[in-house]
Order: structure tokens, then C-alpha cells, then sequence
């Protein structure tokens, strides 16, 4: 009798994960982000070096560095950027301190409204405070002289009126970092220091502050770098004082006939070099994680009370709010319903004539909100949809490269956007793609720009999300991208609808890339706003203003909505 003799079989040995296709897709988008960012910065550097006539050549530097202009407006840039993070960081923390930490009244209403400035824009509080401090036509100089004074008692164009304008729109972002870290912070020290007896503002500043100091910190270092390469305030409120700052000298350069584009370039790698410099102390100073200290018990912060210093604390709190909120968009409002911009309010001066105009005879109006909400929509939609693929190869599937990956989507954060514009302009003028003279090019700015905020929105909600359904998925047989399609995507709605909104209200208010991409006919809302005030027509601009505020709003609310809808439907299904 013949015996069968079994021969175990050898397991087939898996592919090594650089010859997987997901390994070819993250490569494909690491070098997809290295044509957005990387080459763009690698030609403005080029230009830099290379003359009139092609050769290397270091003379636009010589022309930027032995110019006292060029001085002047990089010690502009950094007294700006100094002062106006200096002025964030304190109100920003104080804001996030009396909302997260005390038992001030209205704390809700502060913390909801202290974010408005991001629906509008600095250009938005800069057009403002020209109609409420101007010298001569200002509100305030009005109202000062029928009271009695000679002079005008606030100057909107001045080095301090910049420095003023760029810390009301940078303070919420200090508020958001630092109310963050305030609420993961346990707040036993705190307790322990009061039940030893310190009063309320001795804790807070042995205590709550130097445990919040690296937040505080990397706070004020990302304002330092928004503020450093900030266009619309400088040019709207320094360029009539002939104060110059680094991004007005780029423009400058870059806008002249004929144009300078190696002196634009040179003063953009100065530029780029700040803002990565602060960059990466930025991110040093988030890596550092000493600084909280979290419990394990999810026990709600007993909140200071304050006591008589109640109202004061309210009082500090609603200042800023009317500065920074109620002043400009009532401002702003009132000037686009007025033929006239007087102290002298009467019923006949009164018209809804300038919306009219601007929404049915104004041409490169009507083409501006057509442009703006078709890039906003596409733009938005695409851009959303390529972070959450990001955000799920960095976070979900670390193959090699995946620090690459990392440090590219958040290079763009210290890329100023009117360097970036330098860059793409001569990127993309020449063939093989030309992309200059279309709308695609603002769309590349606007991916390439704002990309960190939706990879950032994405992350937060992935990292919420417990990756056992996706293996789930995986083990049923599915592969990764059908996993990535039916599976992650729908688990990220939520920060798929707070990133979209987002990128969609920053493509609608962009200036600093738009202003040397746009074309002729292909206007976005801020470039024709900022026409209008060079033109001198504030109330049309006012009229437009209002409107691109009515319609990030609008945005906003509706994408709220959707998640309370989608919110509601999962509570629906889990009874």
C-alpha cells in the first residue's frame, strides 16, 4: 500500500512595501507637494542669483542690501511683526484665561465672537479704521474737532495704527492655541495654589502662565510670521505714510515696467527666510509636551472666581470685541449704505444705491463674486479631499517618507503668500504648462497656501477616530483605497465640513497671492476691493465688503448645519 507524503506548502512571502501601489501613491504625492511648494521657492532663489541676462550673478542682492529702502522696510517688517505679536499674545492669553478659567459673565458670547475676525479680513479692519482714524475724514478726528480739539486725535497711517490693525485680526489665533491648552491642563495646581491661600492674579501668573508659557510662545512666534509677511494692512495704512515693509517692496518691485523680478526675488528669499526661521522655532516650541500636565481623570476645572473684578474683566473683554468686531463691520456697513462720509447723519445722505451698483453695474464686480465663489467651491472641494488623503497616509499608514510628507504640508505655513505668488508667477509662465493668465493659477496659490489649515482640521478629526474600523475593512478583504473611500472618508465628514468652510472663506478673502496672479477679466473679491480703495471709492468698496462678509457667513452657518444634520441622523440611528 502506497503512502502519500504531504509537502507543507510554502507561504507565499508578502511584497515589501515599496513595490505595493499605495507606496507608489505616497510617492506620487510627496512629489506632487515638492511641485507646489518646493519649486516655486527653488525658482524664486534662481532669480535671485541671475541677472538681466540669465548669468549667476549676485547683483540684486547688492541693489537690495546697500539700498537704505530695503533696510527701512525690513526693520519695518520686524518692528510690525514684533510689536503686533507682543500685543496678540497678551490679549490673546488674557482672552483664553477669562474665558476657559473664570467664572466671568458672558463667557460664551466672548468666546464665539473673539473668532469673528477670521470671517473677515485685516484688509476689512483696515478699510475700517481709515474711515473711523483718518486724519482728516475719520469719525473719530470728526467727532474730535466738534468737540473743540485742533488736531487729529488718532492717525490711521502710522507704524502704530499697522501694528494696532494686525493684533485685532492675529488675536484669535493666541486665543485658540491658548484656550486649548488651558482646557487640557489639569487644574490641580491651580486649586492648590488658592487653597494655599494666593489670590486669583498671584496663581495665575506663578502658576496658570508658566505652565501655558510654550503655547503662549509658539502662539506668538506663528502671529510673529502672519504679521512679517502681511500685504493688505502695511499697503492699505503705511503706503500713504511711505512706510515700507517687505511684501509692499516685493509688489513693488515685481509691479513696476519694466519689472524687477530679481529684486523681487531677492527680497522674497529675506522675506522666506524670517518666516521659516519662525517656522521652525514654532514647531520646536510644540514638540515641547513638558508643559501641560493632563490627568487621568476627565474632572471639569473648578473655575476662579473673580470676585468685584468681575466686570472689569467683562469690560477688558468687550473692548477688544468692539475694536475688533462691532467697530469695523458696523463701520463698514454704515459707510455702504451713505452717499457721503460725514459726522453729519442725516435721513437723505441715507441709500442702498451703492449695492445696486456694485451687484448690477459694475462689471469687474459682478465677475469678481462669480470668480471668487467658483474658486472658493472647486477649490475648497479639491483642496479637502487631498488633505484628508494626506492626513490619512501621515497619520494611518507611516511608510518611508512619511517625515517628508509631514514637513511639506506645513512648509506652506512660513510661505508668505506674495513670495509664493513671485514663485508660481515664473514657475508657470512658460511651457510646458502655462498657467498664468487663468483662474487655475489663483487655484494652485490658494492650494498651495492654506493647505496646512485643511490637513490640520482633518488631523484633529482622525485622530479621533479609532483605526479598528479600518482594519476591519482591510481583514473583510477590502483594499486600502476602497477602505479610504467607503470607511475614512464618511468617519471624517465632521472635519471634512469644518476644513471645507474654512478653506473656503480664506480662498474668498486672499490678497497677498491674488494681487500679482489675477488677470484682466479674471478678478477674485479681494483684488477689486482693493482697486476700489485705490481708486478712492470707499463707498462701493464698503457695498462689496459687506457682501463677501454676508456670504462667508452664509458658508459658515450652512456648513454648521449639514454637521448638526449629519450629527443628528448618526444620534437617530445608534436608537
Amino acid at each position: 500500500m502506497s503512502t502519500l507524503t504531504a509537502h507543507p506548502i510554502a507561504p507565499s512571502r508578502p511584497r515589501p512595501a515599496w513595490a505595493t501601489p499605495l507606496f507608489a501613491v505616497h510617492v506620487a504625492v510627496i512629489l506632487f507637494l515638492c511641485v507646489l511648494i518646493v519649486y516655486p521657492a527653488l525658482i524664486v532663489l534662481d532669480q535671485s542669483v541671475r541677472d538681466r541676462d540669465g548669468a549667476l550673478s549676485l547683483t540684486w542682492y547688492i541693489a537690495a542690501y546697500t539700498n537704505l529702502r530695503s533696510y527701512e522696510a525690513i526693520l519695518n517688517t520686524l518692528i510690525i511683526a514684533a510689536g503686533t505679536a507682543a500685543i496678540a499674545v497678551v490679549s490673546g492669553t488674557f482672552l483664553a484665561w477669562a474665558v476657559v478659567r473664570t467664572d466671568m459673565p458672558g463667557r460664551r458670547l466672548v468666546e464665539l465672537a473673539s473668532v469673528i475676525p477670521f470671517i473677515s479680513t485685516p484688509l476689512v479692519g483696515a478699510l475700517a479704521w481709515i474711515l473711523l482714524a483718518s486724519p482728516q475724514t475719520g469719525l473719530i478726528n470728526q467727532a474730535w474737532r466738534f468737540l473743540g480739539g485742533d488736531t487729529a486725535l488718532v492717525n490711521a497711517y502710522s507704524l502704530a495704527a499697522i501694528v494696532f490693525v494686525e493684533a485685532l485680526y492675529e488675536t484669535p489665533l493666541v486665543f485658540l492655541l491658548v484656550s486649548g491648552a488651558l482646557r487640557s491642563m489639569n487644574p490641580a495646581l491651580e486649586e492648590a495654589s488658592l487653597s494655599a491661600g494666593a489670590g486669583v492674579f498671584r496663581t495665575t501668573w506663578r502658576v496658570t502662565l508658566p505652565l501655558m508659557l510654550p503655547a503662549i510662545l509658539a502662539g506668538g512666534l506663528l502671529v510673529f510670521i502672519l504679521a512679517a509677511e502681511q500685504f493688505a494692512v502695511p499697503a492699505v495704512l503705511g503706503t500713504p505714510a511711505k512706510i515700507r515693509v517687505l511684501t509692499t517692496s516685493i509688489f513693488e518691485a515685481q509691479s513696476v515696467y519694466p519689472p524687477r523680478d530679481g529684486l523681487a526675488a531677492a527680497l522674497s528669499v529675506t522675506l522666506l527666510v524670517i518666516a521659516l526661521g519662525g517656522l521652525w522655532l514654532h514647531k520646536r516650541l510644540l514638540g515641547m509636551h513638558a508643559y501641560t500636565t493632563v490627568g487621568g481623570k476627565g474632572t471639569p476645572p473648578r473655575r476662579i472666581g473673580l470676585g468685584r473684578w468681575r466686570g472689569a474683566v467683562l469690560a477688558a473683554c468687550l473692548l477688544y470685541l468692539l475694536c475688533a468686531v462691532v467697530l469695523p463691520i458696523a463701520t463698514i456697513f454704515l459707510s455702504s449704505i451713505r452717499t457721503l462720509w460725514t459726522a453729519d447723519f442725516r435721513w437723505a445722505q441715507f441709500t442702498l444705491a451703492n449695492y445696486t451698483r456694485v451687484l448690477f453695474d459694475y462689471p469687474a464686480a459682478q465677475r469678481a463674486i462669480v470668480n471668487s465663489l467658483f474658486i472658493a467651491s472647486v477649490g475648497a472641494t479639491v483642496t479637502i479631499v487631498f488633505c484628508a488623503f494626506i492626513a490619512v497616509l501621515s497619520q494611518r499608514i507611516r511608510l518611508t517618507g512619511s517625515k517628508l510628507l509631514d514637513v511639506l504640508t506645513m512648509i506652506p505655513m512660513g510661505f508668505p503668500g506674495i513670495v509664493l505668488a513671485v514663485g508660481l508667477l515664473h514657475a508657470w509662465i512658460m511651457p510646458p504648462l502655462v498657467l498664468y493668465g487663468t483662474i487655475w493659477i489663483l487655484f494652485v496659490a490658494y492650494m498651495t497656501r492654506y493647505l496646512p489649515v485643511g490637513v490640520r482640521a482633518v488631523s484633529a478629526t482622525l485622530r479621533q477616530i479609532h483605526p479598528e474600523l479600518e482594519e476591519s475593512s482591510l481583514a473583510c478583504g477590502a483594499n486600502w483605497f476602497t477602505t479610504f473611500r467607503r470607511v475614512t472618508l464618511p468617519l471624517l465628514k465632521p472635519g471634512i465640513a469644518a476644513g471645507w468652510a474654512l478653506l473656503f472663506v480664506a480662498f474668498t478673502r486672499e490678497l497677498s497671492a491674488s494681487i500679482l496672479l489675477y488677470s484682466p477679466r479674471l478678478e477674485v473679491l479681494s483684488v477689486v476691493i482693493y482697486d476700489m480703495y485705490g481708486e478712492g471709492n470707499f463707498r462701493l468698496l464698503s457695498a462689496l465688503t459687506m457682501l463677501q462678509i454676508v456670504i462667508a457667513v452664509a458658508v459658515l452657518a450652512l456648513a454648521k448645519w449639514l454637521a448638526g444634520i449629519d450629527e443628528s441622523a448618526e444620534a437617530g440611528a445608534l436608537r
